[in-house]
């Protein structure tokens, strides 16, 4: 009697495990899949803003030029949806930190975000998104002389690696979109990218460490500030009503502008998501293949022929970034098997932050 009692404990307590390690599996699939599926339509639709014309009624051709609008579009579709989910919870809007804080964040992250947007009328995808790989060595830049963070030979070694591999794909093949783009600008461009996207992330971290907030109190004030300095920007310079002019008679600009805007929204609650149950470095994993997934597709649906020393470029930055991952996982090895606030805490360089560039 009492074998057949510890017999069926067993098998319930064995698929318990099964029922849980599904669940997990599931839910990892699921933000994968989400992960993957949102941003690697940005990365589509991004490209076919930018680069691809747009026919007009009368049948010619124009490309779409106004980034800063793509900026506003994308930040008040994110701020829109973060009042939605907090309203939903039932959680106060009330700012928690002071104003001028969120001012700080958007301003180096609107500059991040256009100039990633730009850089693509004068380098083509796979430059831009291998280009943003490699912003490990500004963030622990940064994170040194701003946050007095330490950093060992590994992590520098890591580092020179990811940025060799950018040089080796830079200087080996075409880059550019065309013929007259100017590279050297574009890859300015990217330069200036990574280093306002390293200041967003370093104040994000004083924020979050500053102040008790979640982060859909950031998604809201950030992106809010943020497209408030875009229609300012769009005012100043005369163009927010002819890129509003645009969108209304070039087929397709609109339901693209805004099929880009709600694919990066509906990514950063993915990301947050995969974050808190899984931990950052799962996330950086999914992040790591993403992008490498995006230089294939945009290889194939654009067209942009790379040379065989720009992939070995490409496969040494994406080899060190899975070593890198590898190399983290060992060091949680002690602590939480996955997810959790506590997964997500690492004392080395993050390649990827969970901003509002993105991706």
């Amino acid at each position: 009697m009492g074998s057949g009692i510890e017999v069926n404990d067993s098998s319930t307590t064995n698929n318990n495990n099964e029922k849980i390690q599904l669940s997990y599996n599931m839910k990892l699939g699921l933000a994968t899949g989400g992960i993957m599926g949102s941003f690697l339509l940005y990365g589509i639709l991004q490209e076919r803003l930018m680069v691809v014309p747009y026919k007009n009624a009368d049948g010619s051709e124009e490309y779409f030029t106004d980034s800063t609008f793509l900026v506003l579009s994308n930040r008040v579709f994110a701020a829109l949806m973060a009042i939605v989910i907090v309203l939903k919870r039932g959680e106060s809007l009330k700012n928690v930190a002071p104003l001028h804080k969120y001012v700080g964040v958007a301003l180096s992250n609107f500059c991040a975000t256009w100039c990633q947007y730009e850089a693509l009328k004068y380098v083509n995808f796979p430059t831009q998104t291998l280009g943003k790989c490699g912003k490990m060595l500004p963030v622990m830049l940064v994170g040194t002389f701003i946050s007095g963070k330490k950093y060992g030979l590994k992590d520098y070694s890591i580092a020179l690696s990811i940025t060799t591999g950018c040089m080796i794909f830079f200087l080996t093949g075409k880059i550019s979109n065309n013929e007259s783009s100017n590279t050297s600008y574009g890859i300015i461009l990217m330069a200036l990218y990574m280093f306002f996207d390293s200041f967003t992330s370093t104040f994000q971290e004083k924020m979050f460490k500053g102040y008790t907030m979640s982060t859909y109190d950031q998604m809201i004030y950030v992106n809010g500030c943020s497209s408030i300095i875009s229609v300012f920007i769009l005012i100043l310079n005369g163009r927010l009503f002819p890129a509003i002019e645009f969108i209304s008679t070039h087929n397709g600009v609109f339901f693209d502008s805004t099929m880009l805007s709600a694919s990066a929204a509906l990514g950063q609650m993915v990301i947050y998501y995969t974050i808190k149950e899984f931990g950052a470095l799962v996330f950086s994993t999914i992040m790591v293949t993403r992008q490498m997934v995006s230089i294939i597709l945009s290889t194939l649906i654009y067209l942009h022929p790379l040379s065989n020393t720009q992939w070995i470029g490409a496969f040494l930055v994406f080899g060190t970034l899975y070593y890198k991952s590898i190399e983290d996982s060992k060091k949680k090895h002690g602590g939480h098997s996955h997810g959790g606030s506590n997964a997500a805490t690492t004392t080395t360089p993050s390649n990827n932050n969970n901003n509002n560039n993105e991706k």
